[in-house]
């Protein structure tokens, strides 16, 4: 049985169904999950992909935007310099620069191994695609949690051009636009860029508002065919950032008899309350910054050996400079802030041979990646708001260090398909990776009992390790496949870099993951819909779990340990056109997590739950399009419901947010032609106070907490050629 490939292009569509407003039939979409050219619903993989057209139509601009219609896909966004993503609860609950997460990006191809760049911006986009579940015999970089990819449009021979204008409350203005075509009969380019701007989401009662937004981007890719058996694409890209700080809303608190933070009434440690209760507005004396940069290249050479054997060749650097401060007791006096500086370089080069057989089909790759990482963080710890000098010997204590981290990482993999029969195939994969962490940490601690202590660190750690994919394709008919197997993968370890990090404990193990899976896609209704579903078991050895110790050190040090875990849980996706210009999508994902023997500050052993996983999580879309005076007019409502969940491993009575459902409405006018379009949007039309993170520092009598964007409106303008 070898799946259909299709010469479509990606349909307007989460679940791969149209929400072009004349297609009331569902269309077949064009996925790369397993680095082939196929139908959505051949792959055997949980995959959600988005166009380029549906990111339009949603106005998504960044990648925690996607969040809403993807089930089993969380987000929690600690600042703007850092978005940590998470599929089917596991994640990287961890803000220090330096990590890689389980939740691998890749962009064109090239992996992004710096969170601090995942939050940059999107734009000119040809599809998204969001697989969940370990990844590792196939992809570059092997992922435990799952992995977005996001593919950028092409240079084409056809002349393109567009521009797109927003304006919105909060000052919103942002401006992307591209331009491409053919330069000769065998070399294309094109130019995409885009201006994002906002006067800051938080009002700051005694200066300037922050989680502000001035983001600039531009990416120039120019392809070229010196032969009928060579492609050569070559992309440069550039972002800027400069604006101020976060700011976090924060409420007094003290640590319980477990050691876990709650919150109580009354003025913090410094005598500050902020009594308004808009958790959209405080008052902040240091409004820091953030100032980002990041220059990036990718040279990909597709060379055809033969009919059906292809080498593929991706040459990736990324640089990465990052500068960030913020008020970190998130008030009106100079008692805490906190500042990090990132100057990361990466390179990475893959090979990849694959073949497409008759009855067999198989990739197998060559990874390197070498990361190398300089960090400053810091944090300020000034003791005169409180109006005494503790027995450190001063009232301003300054913690910081200086370290290089180096990653070094050779992996080699393959997976291989074939046809049993007619109806069934199998896959099989494997990877061997060797990873080398190298850390030099200069610190020190201005908490020792006996006064000022220096901190060096000059150690090695190593892992290798095998990853395997094993799983079946059983066509059940023309329009349905079901598929089960079993993935094992793994996360190095890593070393721990804070200005708060205890020596003793800055270095952890790797994480292994085995997956058990089996999942159903189908076309259903005559073509009009489609159904699809996954059910999964996770079984955890050595978590990675991030957590703050309330009860250590001067501002609640943050610490990861390595926990068993298990989960199960599913997620369920419908896609149909019940009539002409009507489509509707519906989404739902369940999860039930334990993480073991989870060691409390005060020495209690029990289970804990992951983080930032709600059991419940509902998204649905509506969409209705008509023709109006030569033109087309659509509506839109989308929302998406998250229950209960908790932001630390801990699950302490801080960390829980409750229960919140999101509504977003849009509404668009082609005009005549198809080249102007106007469109309305409401985005978090009920005003809904829900949080992208908190976190207990009950140690200096604190928690804070970032919150979600409000109720943001506006008007964008679209002109196409």
């Amino acid at each position: 049985m070898r799946p259909k490939i299709l010469s479509v292009a990606i349909a307007a569509s989460v679940l791969g169904c149209s929400t072009i407003s004349h297609a009331s039939i569902i269309e077949e979409v064009v996925v790369t999950a397993q680095k082939r050219e196929q139908n959505l619903q051949d792959v055997g993989l949980a995959v959600t992909a988005f166009s380029g057209d549906q990111l339009a139509e949603l106005g998504y601009t960044k990648t925690e935007d996607i969040v809403a219609q993807t089930p089993g896909l969380n987000v929690a966004q600690l600042h703007p310099t850092i978005t940590t993503l998470n599929i089917r609860g596991v994640s990287q609950n961890d803000y220090a620069d330096g990590y890689e997460a389980p939740v691998a990006v890749f962009v064109d191809g090239a992996y992004v191994s710096s969170m601090g760049a995942a939050s940059a911006q999107l734009f000119d986009i040809q599809r998204v695609e969001i697989l969940r579940g370990p990844q590792g015999t196939l992809f570059g970089r092997n992922a435990t949690g799952g992995v977005l990819h996001y593919v950028s449009n092409a240079p084409s021979d056809e002349f393109d051009f567009y521009i797109n204008g927003t304006i919105g409350n909060y000052g919103t203005k942002r401006v992307e636009s591209a331009i491409g075509g053919s330069l000769s009969d065998d070399i294309q380019a094109r130019l995409a860029m885009v201006v994002d701007r906002n006067d800051g989401l938080l009002k700051n009662r005694i200066g300037p508002n922050l989680r502000d937004t001035d983001a600039r981007s531009l990416k120039l890719q120019v392809a070229w065919q010196p032969t009928d058996s060579l492609d050569v694409l070559l992309k440069l890209q550039h972002a800027k950032d400069d604006a101020n700080g976060n700011g976090y809303q924060h409420t007094a608190a003290v640590n319980g008899s477990d050691g876990l933070g709650f919150i109580v009434p009354g003025p913090d440690p410094t005598g500050y309350e902020d009594r308004d209760g808009d958790v959209h507005a405080g008052d902040y004396d240091d409004i820091g910054f953030f100032n980002r940069e990041i220059n990036g290249s990718t040279l990909k050479l597709s060379y055809q050996l033969a009919e059906s054997i292809s080498l593929v060749s991706i040459s990736d650097v990324n640089i990465i400079k990052k500068d960030y401060r913020e008020d970190g007791d998130s008030g009106p006096n100079p008692f805490l802030s906190v500042e990090t500086r990132q100057d990361q370089t990466q390179y990475s080069q893959e090979f990849q041979l694959s073949q497409e057989g008759e009855n067999q089909r198989w990739q197998a790759g060559i990874y390197y990646l070498d990361i190398e990482n300089r960090l400053s963080p810091q944090f300020e710890l000034d003791f005169h708001p409180l109006g005494f000098a503790p027995d450190y010997g001063f009232a301003v204590q300054n913690a910081k260090n200086n370290s290089v981290l180096n990653t070094r990482s050779v992996a080699l993999y393959g997976q291989t398909e074939f046809d049993l029969s007619e109806n069934l195939s199998a896959i099989l994969g494997a990877r061997y990776t060797r990873d080398q962490r190298q850390i030099d940490y200069q610190g020190f601690d201005p908490f020792a009992a006996d006064g000022i202590t220096n901190l060096t660190l000059d150690e090695k750690i190593k892992f290798n390790n095998w990853s395997y994919k094993a799983q079946l394709d059983w066509r059940l008919s023309e329009d349905s496949l079901l598929y089960f197997g079993a993935t094992k993968t793994h996360k190095a370890g890593n070393f721990q870099i804070r200005g708060d990090a205890p020596l003793g404990v800055i270095p952890h193990d790797q994480e292994e993951l085995l997956n058990l899976e089996i999942g159903f896609k189908s076309d259903i209704l005559g073509g009009l819909g489609r159904l699809n579903a996954a059910v999964f078991r996770y079984d955890y050895k050595d978590y990675q779990a991030f957590f703050t110790d309330p009860l250590f050190g001067a501002t609640g040090t943050t610490l990861i340990q390595n926990l068993d875990a298990n989960a199960y849980g599913g997620e369920i996706e419908l896609a149909f056109s019940p009539s002409e210009g009507w489509d509707v999508l519906l989404g739902a994902s369940y999860l039930h997590s334990t993480v073991k023997d989870v060691v409390f500050p005060n020495g209690t052993v029990k289970d804990g739950e992951l983080p930032n996983a709600p059991r419940f999580t509902l998204n649905g879309l509506v969409r209705y399009a008509w023709p109006v005076m030569e033109g087309e007019a659509s509506v839109q409502v989308d929302w998406n419901h998250s229950d209960n969940f908790s932001f630390s491993v801990l699950n302490s009575p801080i960390d829980q947010e409750p229960a919140y459902t999101l509504f977003n409405a849009r509404a668009n006018y082609k005009l005549p032609g198809n080249r102007w379009s106007v469109s309305l949007f409401i985005n978090n039309l009920s005003d809904e106070e829900y949080r992208l993170y908190a976190l207990d520092v009950s140690a200096i009598g604190l928690s804070e907490s970032i919150y979600g964007p409000p109720r943001m409106y506006g008007v964008s303008v679209e002109y196409r050629m």
